[in-house]
């Protein structure tokens, strides 16, 4: 199905805005410039390129076309330009080539019957009409017999002249209505984008095909309901010719993509939902229920029992009536907060039952509740680790577990990037990460007698968003990191395993998202740790997000990382940038990944966001959920 067919689909509210761009006669007559103007809109990530098609002969009086001086002054410039810029049938051949060559859509808009058959003859995937023919009731009905859609363009015209052409249309094709202002380039008052809703009541899509300066009232049409965007290109604004000083230039035309498809990803689908990185900021600023003094289990919760205050981890202020007068199920020492699993029957740390999984799996923790969480005695514990956690005196031991830290991701509140240009970055960086490892080694004669192994963030990230933002094989960041781990590896490599960990696209840092360009590519990861003989942490939630992302199969990029797999984190996944979900509450089919790991030696966590609080209810849960692949894991 071409992509203007689903436009005017069952399901074309949930379509993507089709982009065109308006060549137009923007190619002064020339192929060649044609065929260049296809190749930038292809660049500029339009999803079609329109053209215009025409006989004069059926268009104009012989009178005007045999003395254009005879009629008013603009057609004295005109049709001498006309006639110079149309191309030749041969042309639009080679043009509709060019077109099927790149997979983007041809459109063109014919101003005569006879230009009506010959665009039929190119298979274009619709006609446009242009603003002067939205009332050429003759023209659009043959363009309509041919099946193909409508897209017809409303300037010149007022609305009631709009409602009475819409009206006598056939009702037996599909057509949109672009809103329109037959200026070039037009002024901003005169482009009336409320006048979409007007539309709207006539026609199921509507659209708008700018000729303003700039591109942000296009952007601005998409938030307003446009679904179809028509914009002039040219490589030149200073040419001859009608349409030029009203075009985009291929760079700002692509910018103009860049920002419909943010804003397309911006609209959401009307319901409000909280990301995870608004979830950590209400838990920083906003106030919940705290005891003021011991409650225990059993108490009937009084207002009385309660204060508000930071953080806004447990019951909020709007919340806490329907909970007054209830019994607690569980003790809440002062000052700590009051939750809803308070008032429910939650299975205690102590009290799990025996996992008995084929390969070293376990839990993630902080050293502040190591002691509840080496109660269940997995073979495996992972903590992580902030930089402040670095300078705790931790002396916890538990001889049933092989020790695993996470080294800390932020230092100094910011980000550890190995991939950085700025020395002081990289210096404070492998600071940190040395600081972590040096943790390690302290730390080390409490657990189990194996080498231990750090998880390590290596960065590539930035707030903005980069040219080519998936990068590849060739990827620069990754030469840097290895440039600036390599000391830190000659020093410490005998003495624990050091695993990079692959990234999400759209990882939530410091309270927001980020856009990530290294560690991400299986590519990366392997060229990285094949440069020191490295195992690598993999992130199944990380590497699904990515794959969605990139458009990539989750089992391939496993089966391509599978190798210097040493240690995995497992948590679900939703969409580009939804992290840490309960197992079975996303994306990813666990049973194809750890049947492609399952000849793989690794170690192993369950990494569910927020898991671990409440006795660990959501870690506990991904445990059991996990047990249907026991004989994999």
């Amino acid at each position: 199905m071409n992509k203007i067919d689903k436009i005017f689909g069952d399901d074309w509210d949930n379509c993507s805005v089709y982009v065109i761009s308006e060549i137009g006669i923007n190619h002064q007559g020339s192929l060649e410039t044609a065929l260049q103007l296809i190749d930038a809109s292809k660049e500029a990530g339009a999803d079609a390129v329109k053209f215009q098609k025409r006989e004069l002969t059926e268009i104009y009086t012989k009178e005007i076309l045999e003395d254009h001086t005879s009629a008013e002054w603009n057609l004295d410039y005109l049709i001498p330009l006309l006639k110079e810029v149309e191309l030749s049938a041969s042309d639009y051949f080679t043009i509709q080539k060019r077109c099927q060559e790149l997979d983007i859509e041809l459109i063109i808009t014919p101003f005569d019957v006879i230009s009506v058959e010959f665009c039929a003859s190119l298979d274009v995937v619709a006609f446009k009409i242009g603003s002067m023919d939205m009332v050429n009731l003759p023209l659009i009905e043959k363009c309509a017999s041919y099946g193909k859609p409508l897209i017809i363009s409303t300037g010149m015209w007022d609305s009631q002249d709009i409602e009475k052409a819409v009206w006598q249309y056939e009702t037996n094709f599909k057509f949109a209505l672009l809103l329109a202002n037959s200026t070039y380039p037009s002024p901003y008052e005169t482009v009336n984008l409320l006048f979409l809703e007007v539309l709207r009541e006539m026609c199921s899509v509507v659209g708008y095909s700018g000729h303003e300066r700039g591109i942000f009232i296009p952007i601005a049409a998409v938030g307003m309901g446009a679904r179809i965007i028509e914009k002039h290109l040219t490589f030149d604004r200073n040419q001859k010719g009608p349409d030029h000083k009203a075009s985009l230039l291929p760079e700002e035309f692509a910018e103009m993509v860049t920002q419909i498809r943010a804003v397309e990803v911006a609209l959401g689908d009307g319901t409000k939902k909280v990301n995870q990185a608004e979830k950590l900021n209400k838990e920083a600023f906003a106030s919940s229920a705290v005891a003021k003094h011991d409650l225990k289990a059993g108490d009937f919760l009084d207002k009385d029992d309660f204060i508000f205050r930071s953080p806004g981890k447990g019951l909020f202020p709007h919340e806490i009536e329907e909970f007054i007068g209830d019994k607690l199920k569980q003790n809440v020492p002062k000052d700590k907060f009051i939750a809803k699993e308070d008032f429910r029957e939650v299975l205690k740390i102590a009290d799990w039952e025996k996992f008995r999984y084929n390969k070293n799996w376990g839990v993630k923790c902080r050293f502040h509740d190591f002691e509840e969480y080496k109660q269940i005695q997995s073979p495996v514990i992972e903590f992580h680790c902030s930089d402040s956690d670095l300078s705790i005196d931790f002396d916890g031991e538990t001889k049933h577990s092989q020790l695993i830290v996470h080294a800390p991701e932020i230092v100094n509140r910011e980000l550890v990037d190995l991939c950085s240009s700025d020395p002081r970055i990289v210096k404070q960086s492998l600071d940190v990460l040395e600081h972590g490892i040096c943790k390690t080694l302290e730390i080390s004669s409490g657990f189990a007698d194996t080498k231990p192994k750090v998880v390590m963030h290596l960065g590539g990230m930035s707030l903005e968003p980069l040219k080519g933002e998936l990068l590849d094989i060739s990827n620069p960041m990754i030469d840097i990191a290895i440039k600036n781990f390599a000391p830190l590896w000659e020093k410490y490599r005998d003495k624990v395993d050091l695993l990079p960990e692959n990234l999400p696209p759209r990882p939530w840092y410091i309270g927001g998202e980020w856009f990530q360009y290294g560690f991400m590519p299986a590519s990366d990861m392997k060229r990285f740790c094949n440069a020191f003989e490295l195992g690598m942490t993999y992130d199944i939630c990380h590497a699904a997000l990515y794959c969605n992302h990139a458009g990539i199969d989750l089992v391939d990029y496993t089966r391509a990382v599978k190798d210097i797999v040493s240690h995995i984190h497992v948590s679900d996944a939703i969409g580009i940038n939804g992290e840490g979900h309960q197992i079975h509450e996303g994306c990813i089919n666990f049973k194809d990944i750890f049947t492609e790991l399952r000849e793989i030696d690794f170690t192993w966590v369950t990494e569910i966001w927020s898991g671990h609080l409440h006795n660990g209810i959501g870690i506990h849960k991904s445990l059991q959920e996990l047990k249907e692949y026991e004989n994999l894991l």
